[in-house]
């Protein structure tokens, strides 16, 4: 009888139960990578210890027979016979694989084609969380939505007016490469002007040397909506013939760490924090999976705004991006990566918005219990004790749908709306809150 055709997915599992179940018979010096190559072929390297001459033998036939066609029949067996240069191959194999949450002797290891900062362990900000915002060391927060059309860019606008109305200098940058917004909605005046360039020139052009930051960004300092304040934006570029072939060329795999300081994006936020001097520095994310929103998510921001809704689709994406700041950072022995929860696009109807926030509530409770705390730890954790918490980051921020919002010509029509606006405050206050001395 054939055996029944297996994907991918199930073979990979398959594959994962098979070595653990390998690893609780073998001894303790016994450790595995399952590598899944670019053609989604798994590959295996095993550090035998002292284990028994027949159990690879025994793993090889039973990883075809579980896995079938996705065996590549490939193991490499790291003994005391291996060369130091193979030595060191499998040890940076061993470093830069993902350990198993059930078993800390086996590791996994992804190649892939593309969207690698995906995948990249998360690194820190290119300068320390402040404890106050300040011009010498701005907070860097990144505002993303897994799903698009929530409201994201215009809570970004709203934070940083009520910034700006503060007196205070906010710097955007428009990261949405794929469909650019924020720049128009923060036009230097009522007729929608940006400046000539932007994110992707810039992210081309320092790459080859130098550039005056000044033809990148424009300034938002109208009365009417930054009050003394100004809001200055860096839009993405402007979308013409030519922009589509500039967004082409951008590469946003990672970099090794120690080349992360020369990746344009790096030196851009470098160059807005040295040139600009802002209090504030945010940065609107593409939605879904793109690879600038890996790129961005993967270490660069002090304070991760992530936007959901009760749907379904949208807490599948959300699952993913919590686990990486959450749980992959705390298997990497690092600290979590800070966000604040957005309920978005809340009913105004009390009847409605009840039962939806309570739901919305309860679900980010169980993810962030399951993805994100820690059973117990050093203080400058999220744990479980912290689920109480009225700011603990599982702890939504409710926005209200307003149809005043969903249509607009500019930004100067509807500033006094956002301005007076209760939840934009409460999103205000709650960001703020992560900025004023918190040991996290």
């Amino acid at each position: 009888m054939t055996a029944k055709f297996k994907h991918l997915d199930e073979a990979r599992h398959s594959a994962v139960e098979l070595l653990i179940a390998a690893l609780s018979n073998a001894p303790s010096d016994c450790k595995m990578v399952l590598i899944e190559d670019l053609y989604g072929k798994l590959r295996l390297v095993i550090w035998p210890g002292g284990a028994p001459e027949d159990m690879i033998d025994d793993i090889r036939k039973k990883l075809g027979e579980e896995a079938q066609g996705a065996w590549s029949d490939d193991i490499w067996t790291v003994s005391k016979d291996v060369s130091d240069a193979d030595k060191f191959l499998y040890e940076d194999t061993w470093k830069e694989s993902k350990p198993h949450l059930d078993e800390s002797r086996l590791r996994i290891l992804d190649r892939y084609r593309s969207r690698g900062a995906w995948f990249y362990p998360m690194d820190k900000p290119p300068w320390g969380k402040p404890g106050r915002p300040s011009t010498k060391r701005p907070p860097i927060v990144v505002f993303y939505s897994f799903k698009g059309g929530v409201g994201r860019s215009t809570a970004l606008a709203a934070f940083a007016i009520h910034r700006a109305r503060e007196g205070e200098r906010v710097a955007v940058i428009d990261a949405d490469l794929d469909a650019p917004g924020i720049g128009t909605l923060l036009a230097a005046d009522e007729e929608g002007t940006t400046a000539r360039w932007g994110v992707v020139d810039y992210l081309l052009e320092r790459a080859l040397g130098p550039v005056d930051l000044r033809d990148y960004y424009h300034a938002c300092r109208r009365e009417k909506i930054t009050g003394k304040g100004e809001i200055l934006v860096i839009p993405s570029g402007r979308v013409d013939s030519d922009y589509l072939g500039k967004l082409a060329r951008l590469d946003f795999e990672p970099p090794r760490p120690e080349d992360r300081q020369n990746h344009p994006f790096f030196m851009l936020l470098q160059d807005v924090r040295t040139q600009l001097s802002p209090h504030w520095l945010l940065v609107d994310l593409r939605a879904g999976l793109a690879e600038t929103a890996g790129m961005v998510l993967g270490g660069f921001a002090h304070l991760h705004v992530l936007f959901g809704t009760t749907s379904e689709q949208s807490w599948r994406g959300l699952r993913l991006v919590i686990e990486r700041l959450g749980a992959q950072q705390v298997l990497a022995d690092k600290q979590q990566g800070d966000c604040v929860m957005v309920h978005a696009m809340v009913p105004r109807a009390p009847e409605l918005s009840k039962p939806a926030t309570q739901r919305f509530g309860d679900r980010a409770r169980d993810e962030f219990t399951e993805l994100y705390y820690i059973e117990s730890g050093p203080d400058n954790f999220w744990s479980i004790e912290d689920l109480e918490s009225s700011d603990a980051p599982h702890v939504p921020v409710p926005v209200r749908y307003d149809e005043v919002l969903a249509d607009f010509r500019n930004l100067d029509d509807v500033a006094g709306t956002i301005v007076e606006s209760q939840d934009y405050l409460s999103l205000t206050n709650r960001i703020l809150s992560r900025f004023r001395g918190d040991k996290r």
